[in-house]
This record gives C-alpha cells, structure tokens and sequence, in this order.
C-alpha cells in the first residue's frame, strides 16, 4: 500500500487500509451486526501502527435512505480509530452526507467509479481515494496496464495536492479494474505527484 503525508512522500508496505467485512454492510446493512462489529475492530486494532482507515464500503443499493442507519452505525463504532464511508449509488450526490460525516469526523471516500461523477470533498483530517474502475472491463489478468489514464490521475493528483496543502494526510488505493494493474497504477500517481500534478 502506498501513501504520503503533507510533509514527505513515503511507500509503505505496512500501513494498510482494510475494508469490512461484507456480512456487515452488504448482507446485514449496519443493522443488528454489533458483535461482528466489535470482533472485526478487535482483529484490525491487532496492526496497530501499520493501520490504516477503515473502510465501510456499501453496495450500489444502498441508497440515502440508510442515512439515519449510516449515521447510529458511525456513533456506535469506537474512537481511536480512523473510519472512511464508501457510497456507490446516485441517491447520495448532494445529500447531507458530506455533513454528517464531518461531524463523526469520518472520511468521504473519493471514488472513480463508471457510474458516478467524482467527488473530491475532504471531511475529516485525512482524505481516502479509491480508483475502482469497472470490474466488466478487465474482468481477470491484472499482470499488466491496458488503459491509460494519465489525464485522470493528473486530475487526481490535483486534489490530493489540495489536501496535502491543507495538511490532510491523504490514503490512495487502486483495483485492479481501474486500469488492469493496480501497482502500476499507484506508481504513476505517485510520480506524477513527485513532478508536482
């Protein structure tokens, strides 16, 4: 996993962002999974130092609906822990999500994902950017680049470089959907932020 701070730019093989379990927010939608919760919570605080964010990725079904659900699900998980949202559904764009994540100090994931514009709004003191890609494109084989997308990640690059200004530690994650080979994807955001995109 790759990452850097405000102040210098690092490659660690270490810190790592996890994404949870899918019984909890796919199969259970945040509801009635509290000892899930607090067994998934307790292995990850097991990294201690090499923990990254945690990740509470939700379905494209999940829709705005699951606010109030979203928002008792944040307010029951523990502090001393970085916590980001993922959203995939289009019901989410100018809610008052961004809001409410400010105020449990959890990050809006930033996505670039086929079926929704991208959103580059900060809401806690780090930043979590995911390039997901489309999982019909580069369906198996991720040994090597099949699609260039500089010109997306020199956009992307442009935001963290906000966020860094501002002081945010900034956690970028790539799949191998995005553009076939995550790693080299992760190698050209990072030498695009060294020549300053």
């Amino acid at each position: 996993m790759r990452y850097f701070t405000a102040t210098t730019l690092r490659v660690s093989a270490f810190v790592s962002g996890i994404r949870n379990s899918q019984e909890i927010t796919h199969e259970r939608n945040l509801v009635g999974c509290e000892k899930e919760v607090e067994d998934f919570i307790r292995t990850m605080a097991d990294l201690d130092d090499r923990l990254g964010p945690l990740l509470v990725q939700h379905p494209p079904s999940f829709t705005v609906e699951g606010m109030g659900v979203l928002e008792d699900f944040l307010k029951s998980l523990p502090d001393g822990f970085r916590y980001a949202v993922e959203v995939r559904h289009r019901s989410w764009l100018g809610s008052d999500l961004p809001e409410m994540l400010r105020e449990r100090g959890a990050a809006l994931a930033l996505i670039d994902f086929p079926r929704l514009p991208r959103m580059h709004e900060a809401t806690a003191d780090f930043s979590y950017i995911r390039w997901l890609g489309d999982r019909r494109e580069f369906p198996a084989g991720h040994t090597h680049l099949k699609k260039e997308r500089d010109d997306d990640l020199a956009w992307w690059s442009d935001v963290a470089g906000g966020f860094l200004e501002e002081g945010k530690t900034v956690f970028a994650y790539a799949n191998n959907h995005y553009q076939n080979h995550s790693p080299s994807t992760l190698e050209t955001f990072l030498e695009l932020r060294r020549v300053g995109r």
